[in-house]
């Protein structure tokens, strides 16, 4: 086969010649899961029933590609709500928010809808339930991420306490017949979360625990995934967002289960094509909250590099789908759907 040639100088210089063949396993199921998708659509719904601008407080989903391309469509991000003017269109992240930000939504006199994962909303209704039976809530999760904040966002500060690892539950200072319950971050690792489930049933004799698993199906068909896929690869590719919580726990099952070369990469330009050099066999997998034109852009990078051969391992589909948020209310003057109801 014919060398390739490069474009240019610069392309000259990180390009790397085409080699011997590398197979490619993609993982199924990767990239948007049902919330994702449903708070990506929302955004989109909003902006076509009102017009643009249609605000979203923080990042509707952790990953950079997805912001752009809604704000290319008319969104604006905010941190505040106080940046968005009165009687503006707000849309709520999927990560969720506390009680105060739906509060501050209608005082401000804004247009708001909240687009929380219904898995979010899940463990938000958990947690107010605990609460108010009167059990101190033991949320795992990564203290400061935004499913977080909004999650303790539905109780009183004072009757919740995050942990993140075994050392934090021996450090608790409640009483070993105290009523604690706890929930778990929607994203965490499984593998993680299970220790500290164990660890949090040794030291509280009354302990509550939610009806069904908190981590959500995508989380775990995800991880699961990579799991299957450590024994046949060389190296694995995380496309994702290094502020993303399922990007990174993917990142870190891959290592603990023993790949020796794990990237997390935000897109094609982030590999590092050193790494390689030597590989024959390559996983590829996607965060929750990435668009499947990622995975498409780092195959194609590959083709330049290498004769590779692309293969999909595992489950493709998930059956998982939440209803469409209801984006209602009167259209701005000037402004008319052209589809939907």
């Amino acid at each position: 086969m014919p060398k390739r040639i490069p474009a240019s100088a610069e392309e000259a210089s990180s390009a790397t010649t085409v080699r011997g063949r590398l197979n490619v396993l993609l993982a199924a199921p990767r990239g948007f899961c049902a919330g994702v998708r449903r708070a990506i659509d929302a955004v989109e719904e909003a902006l076509e029933r009102f017009g643009p601008p249609v605000y979203v407080r923080r990042a509707i989903v952790h990953n950079l590609a997805v912001v752009r391309s809604l704000e290319a469509k008319g969104a604006i991000f905010i941190q505040e709500l106080d940046e968005a003017p009165e009687g503006a269109v707000v849309i709520l992240s999927a990560h969720g928010v506390a009680r105060s930000v739906t509060m501050e939504a209608e005082r401000l006199g804004l247009r708001h809808f909240d687009a929380v994962c219904p898995l979010v909303a899940k463990v938000h209704r958990e947690v107010a339930n605990y609460h108010r039976h009167g059990r101190h809530v033991v949320l795992i999760g990564h203290a400061g991420h935004p499913e977080i904040v909004g999650t303790l966002g539905q109780i009183p500060d004072e009757t919740a306490t995050v942990v993140a690892r075994i050392e934090e539950v021996e450090a608790l200072t409640l009483a070993p017949d105290a009523p604690v319950a706890y929930a778990v971050q929607t994203t965490y690792s499984v593998d993680d979360a299970a220790e500290i489930v164990g660890a949090l049933k040794k030291r509280f004799s009354d302990i509550k625990a939610p009806a069904s698993s908190d981590i959500c199906y995508a989380t775990t068909n995800r991880q699961a995934a990579v799991k299957q896929m450590v024994p046949k690869v060389d190296a694995i590719i995380v496309a994702g967002e290094a502020f993303s919580s399922n990007a990174s726990r993917l990142a870190e099952v891959a290592r603990a289960f023993g790949c020796p070369s794990v990237q997390l990469v935000a897109n094609a330009s982030h590999v590092d094509w050193a790494l390689l050099e030597h590989c024959r066999f390559l996983g590829i997998t996607a965060a929750a909250s990435t668009p499947e034109s990622t995975v498409q852009a780092i195959v194609e990078a590959l083709r330049e590099r290498f004769d590779i051969h692309v293969e999909e391992v595992g489950r493709s589909r998930e059956s998982a789908v939440f209803k469409p948020m209801k984006i209602d209310g009167p259209a701005r003057p000037g402004n008319f759907r052209t589809s939907g109801g």
